[in-house]
């Protein structure tokens, strides 16, 4: 299949759902709640460096190079739950206002949603509340490849929630066909994992021939690194954690040029 250029739409609702379709810009964004995301509790994020946060996380079903963006802030004004100020209806604003947008966020890309690399820092200008809101320029990935988009809010503008309208990316599709990929069905698993003294890793599908397994802590400094020959469908090897502290890991196979990832987490 040729590559073929996309422009991703990216829109997240309040329960959670990513809606992924094909539109022109510029476009408009209402002042409606359920056209954005608002997150009022943290928890915790799937790059572990960035610890329990309000993040998005956009999963794009296959990796793709990434170009320009859009960004649309929160855009719902402060609902007021009250009736004409009565003191037997006032009560507490309903969640949501334009203060809890994102300002200042990271965001960081991934290829298996395991590694991250960070790609830069950004800041977002407060949303108007007006239905004519057409979205400011977002961060240009000039082309870096990724499957996994995930936006952590360092900072709001002063609301007591952390929201977001919408996040479009122009992007082309990358197509892998499974003969160009050695790994492309290789399975790798840990088990058990977490783990405290001991794990078994298993490779299935690998093809036959040398490969290596790189241990990796979180900034990618090489830990442990172990060279073996595949000769089966089926090929285990033991990882020892006793020397190495508690906390979350990267295994990395490398064969042929391609790599299968793995989250390793010590407990101890």
């Amino acid at each position: 299949m040729n590559n073929r250029r996309l422009l991703l739409v990216f829109s997240f609702i309040i329960i959670g759902i990513t809606t992924v379709f094909t539109q022109a810009f510029p476009d408009r964004h209402s002042t409606s709640l359920n056209d954005g995301w608002l997150s009022c509790t943290a928890s915790a994020n799937p790059n572990p460096t960035r610890g329990t946060s309000h993040w998005i996380m956009y999963n794009l079903g296959d990796t793709y190079a990434l170009t320009t963006s859009t960004v649309w802030n929160f855009n719902t004004p402060e609902r007021i739950n009250s009736y004409n100020n009565e003191s037997w209806s006032i009560q507490p604003p309903l969640a949501g206002k334009l203060e809890d947008g994102l300002k200042d966020v990271l965001i960081d890309l991934s290829i298996d949603g395991i590694t991250w690399k960070e790609h830069g820092r950004f800041t977002i200008p407060k949303a108007p509340g007006s239905s004519f809101y057409e979205g400011v320029f977002g961060p240009d990935f000039g082309g870096k490849t990724a499957r996994y988009v995930l936006i952590t809010a360092t900072s709001n503008h002063g609301g007591d929630c952390y929201g977001l309208g919408e996040f479009r990316i122009k992007a082309t599709a990358i197509t892998t066909s499974n003969t160009l990929d050695p790994l492309a069905n290789a399975i790798l698993t840990a088990q058990p994992n977490p783990f405290r003294d001991m794990t078994t890793i298993t490779l299935n599908n690998f093809p036959h021939g040398d490969l290596s397994l790189t241990i990796l802590d979180l900034m990618g400094k090489e830990i442990k690194k172990y060279d073996m020959t595949i000769r089966n469908e089926a090929e285990y090897i033991n990882i020892a954690g006793a020397n190495m502290p508690s906390g979350f890991y990267i295994l990395k196979v490398t064969q042929r040029e391609s790599t299968k990832s793995l989250k390793l987490e010590i407990l101890k």
